[in-house]
């Protein structure tokens, strides 16, 4: 964690059905705070120590700093900062609390003096450019900061004292929604565990919500996906009611189902109310020279899931459902000006190494499971078991006709479709080893499988090894570095190792 995000909390008011209130820490904040540091402020004591804790068991290995490099810049701040931002069930509004103290009042047995502080909540200007010439952040310049990054806000307390709210504040505890946003494509039940080792079960729905049909949905989108910055390293507000250009925008949202929950705001009478675990952003536009047939190519650009929920298998279950849209898309979906196109391919727009995770088991479950179909007419597998497991030829490319027919039948990109094939072969690999007691033979198996794997990187990434300067020795350690990547990241979704 860096010293700005060790200074940061948000925390999800699930009215008074959780207490201790559910809260987390911010993995970005460079949109916020330029080197990730607030200047003059540093996190409190069991913060920051902790911070530095989760760092020494995280770094990258070869990496000799004991500590984030945000910490040097605050090497000489006093003042201690802890912002707690509490968000609605819904995530479209939140309340800030801010304490804040220094390394003299800690020491001493006599209470900090409290000051009232003026906040206001103009737009904030997130030019970071000038961070560096301001010497001490004010606390109000910490919350025009932190306002690009946050749905709106309703109040602001600072020590204790309430400095600023806007009209319509109120208990936020019970801001949930009384329906989802969007329609309900499916429910299901998950183990949630809260920061107190605290384990219950949820009720989950995850719906589609279309701004272009329904204006309330690009509001609440506004709302809550700033939220995104403090999760995702390159995250950007986007306009989900834009069509201009011809695409169009969807959003599938993960809502958590709250049964027999009493709104003391409103009623007495349990019912049903709902909070938001997470979304992923789809973008549509037309592909006319998609081979082998034209259609409408889904992007996936944003996918959060709340710290809270992480974990359980919420991920998997909205990247299943955005095949299962694809695939009902023309019969139930389907709206102006796509008529009645296809869903022809998903794939997803600079995926982060963990969505990268992700998105290969699906694509291997969801491959597995076609092939293992009785019964199956859409798809001819004999090209798999045509050779043997130790054969040369056996870790040649798959023929190119198949690997259209998978492309189009599983809606994926044809790379994605060489990537399931090479961890299809993995998994034959290791169970033939595990039959096999000639040792020779198995390390001649492990080189074919290594040489189809370094092919088709060199195939793919032939940029980066044409920029290598040291020449064909740079090109093969390079090469060898990204075999080992990929047969770790294999083995990984198959099981095989942490």
């Amino acid at each position: 964690l860096s010293a700005a995000s060790s200074c940061i909390r948000l925390s999800i008011c699930l009215g008074k059905q959780q207490q201790p209130v559910p809260s987390f820490r911010p993995v970005y904040t460079h949109q916020s705070f330029k080197d990730e540091f607030i200047s003059g402020w540093r996190p409190q004591p069991n913060a920051e120590q902790a911070s530095k804790q989760i760092y020494q068991d995280w770094k990258c290995k070869g990496n000799g700093d004991d500590i984030h490099s945000s910490y040097k810049n605050i090497s000489d701040a006093q003042k201690q900062l802890d912002v707690n931002v509490l968000l609605s069930p819904s995530c479209d509004k939140c309340k800030i609390e801010l304490h804040t103290s220094s390394q003299q009042q800690i020491t001493t047995d006599e209470p900090p003096t409290k000051k009232i502080k003026t906040v206001t909540f103009e737009v904030a200007n997130n030019n970071n450019d000038d961070q560096d010439a301001v010497q001490n952040q004010s606390v109000d310049e910490v919350i025009k900061r932190m306002q690009s990054s946050v749905p709106p806000i309703v109040s602001v307390t600072v020590d204790g004292i309430s400095t600023s709210s806007t009209e319509g504040d109120n208990d936020i505890q019970f801001n949930y929604l009384s329906q989802p946003i969007g329609n309900v494509l499916k429910s299901y039940s998950r183990k949630i565990k809260y920061n107190d080792g605290t384990i219950e079960e949820g009720n989950f729905v995850i719906t589609l919500a279309n701004a272009s049909a329904d204006p309330s949905v690009a509001s609440y989108h506004n709302a809550v996906q700033p939220l995104a910055r403090w999760f995702i390293e390159t995250a950007d507000d986007v306009n989900v009611a834009d069509t201009d250009g011809g695409g169009f925008w969807s959003v599938l949202y993960l809502f958590r189902k709250h049964d027999n929950l009493v709104d003391g705001t409103t009623t007495t009478t349990p019912t049903c109310f709902f909070s938001l675990a997470g979304y992923v952003t789809l973008f549509h536009f037309n592909a006319p020279f998609k081979k082998p047939e034209p259609g409408i190519i889904v992007r996936i650009c944003q996918a959060l899931i709340l710290p809270l929920y992480q974990r359980s298998g919420h991920g998997s279950e909205l990247l299943l459902s955005v095949h299962d849209y694809a695939e009902r898309y023309t019969k139930e979906f389907a709206i102006s000006p796509t008529g009645g196109m296809d869903i022809v391919e998903v794939n997803v727009e600079d995926p982060a190494p963990g969505f990268i995770a992700l998105r290969d088991y699906i694509d291997y479950q969801r491959f597995i499971s076609l092939i293992s179909t009785e019964n199956n007419s859409k798809f001819d597998n004999k090209y798999l078991e045509m050779n043997q497991v130790n054969s040369r030829e056996y870790f040649q490319q798959a023929p190119n006709e198949s690997t259209l027919t998978l492309s189009s039948l599983l809606k994926i990109t044809k790379r994605q479709v060489e990537i399931i094939h090479e961890i299809y072969k993995l998994a034959a690999v290791e169970k033939w080893k595990q039959d096999s007691k000639d040792t020779q033979q198995i390390n001649q198996v492990e080189t074919y499988y290594r040489l189809m794997i370094k092919k088709s990187l060199k195939s793919y990434r032939t940029e980066e090894l044409g920029a290598c300067e040291g020449g064909k020795e740079e090109q093969k350690a390079l090469l060898a570095k990204w075999f080992e990547e990929t047969y770790s990241h294999y083995r990984k979704l198959l099981g095989m190792e942490r």
